[in-house]
């Protein structure tokens, strides 16, 4: 079997298997791998003031606050 119809075959299979597993991250978890792919491109950012504007980010407890208090949570 070539390489490219294995790839092709278990392709899907990966994808499902990671949204299966998807449930399993904490929001935390998915807060944190967003950050970290937001300080990724944002260091891609040529302009300095602009790069550390686009770095700057808050922290999970800081995001929950902000987004409890949009959906009128306390």
């Amino acid at each position: 079997m070539s390489f490219a119809r294995l790839a092709r075959m278990t392709g899907p299979a990966l994808t499902l298997l990671g949204v299966a597993l998807l449930p399993a991250c904490s929001m935390r978890q998915v807060y944190d791998a967003g950050q970290a792919w937001q300080q990724q491109e944002c260091s891609r950012i040529a302009d300095l003031p602009e790069r550390k504007r686009c770095m700057a980010s808050l922290s999970y407890d800081d995001y929950q606050r902000q987004a409890a208090a949009a959906k009128g949570v306390k």
